[in-house]
């Protein structure tokens, strides 16, 4: 299983206006440093620019490699309309290719009713048209809460309308065990990557091991072919001020390492 680490969970400012806190060049020599390489990139950190220059030959000298580009585009109609949606997948494709992304992450129907049909018919051929345009780049829809996936069998149903490029981006949209679990079986055959991050009863974050979710069953469950993403770590959680980027990407290490000891085990069955 493929493992990588999102920059989101190095940003404490990711839940607030400014965003972000120190630029993306920052915050890659750490990175490097912890022994990191596979990266899932938070859109913010490449800054307001459609490229960066430092930016790209920070990854190249560092030996990094931002494999998926966490994009925050918009496709709800009701959110962007067709006079801005060609130059905002135009800015997004353009990032795609410079520094070298192979799968974008975009959250299926941000505040979209699931009984909107004209909406999401719409979306749907957002989605056929970007899809079409960045391949082979793979697009991985978030099962996010806020989005259509609060609903946890529309996503299948959105695939099955969607060119080979697209597929599912499972993490549990409602934070209890059964209903992670549900939701698993119910999208498992569209699942092609996983964001992994854990909560306690309250919602408040927890290591994978101590949460509410069981990621032991659902990582022994979808296998080693499926990549995922360490998102959230609880170090993480806190307000600029008071963040520790060291223990961050210690307890991060640590959460890659739990996941690994599943994984292994799995290759280690007769």
């Amino acid at each position: 299983m493929k493992l990588l680490l999102h920059t989101i969970a190095l940003e404490p400012a990711r839940w607030t206006p400014l965003r972000v806190s120190r630029p993306l060049t920052e915050l890659l020599p750490a990175i490097a440093a912890a022994n990191f390489r596979d990266l899932e990139i938070y859109e913010p950190h490449l800054g307001s620019d459609p490229v960066s220059p430092v930016i790209h030959d920070g990854f190249a000298s560092l030996r990094l490699d931002p494999i998926i580009l966490s994009s925050y585009l918009d496709l709800n109609p009701a959110h962007t309309p067709d006079s801005l949606l060609e130059s905002l997948v135009s800015t997004l494709a353009l990032r795609i290719n410079y520094y070298g992304f192979r799968k974008v992450r975009l959250f299926p129907g941000s505040g979209m009713n699931p009984h909107d049909a004209h909406g999401i018919s719409i979306l749907i051929e957002r989605l056929k048209s970007l899809a079409l345009q960045i391949a082979p780049v793979e697009v991985l829809l978030e099962t996010h809460d806020g989005t259509l996936a609060d609903n946890p069998e529309l996503p299948p149903g959105l695939i099955e309308q969607l060119p080979a490029n697209v597929g599912l981006l499972y993490q549990p949209t409602f934070f209890t065990a059964q209903s992670a679990i549900d939701q698993f079986h119910i999208q498992k055959r569209f699942i092609r990557h996983l964001h992994l991050q854990n909560r306690n009863g309250d919602l408040s974050f927890a290591t994978l091991q101590t949460g509410v979710i069981p990621w032991r069953e659902i990582l022994s469950e979808i296998g080693e072919k499926v990549g995922a993403t360490i998102e959230f770590v609880p170090a993480g959680i806190c307000p600029a001020e008071t963040f520790d980027l060291q223990a961050t990407l210690r307890q991060a290490g640590e959460e890659m390492d739990y996941v690994r000891a599943i994984v292994g085990g799995l290759a280690a069955l007769p």
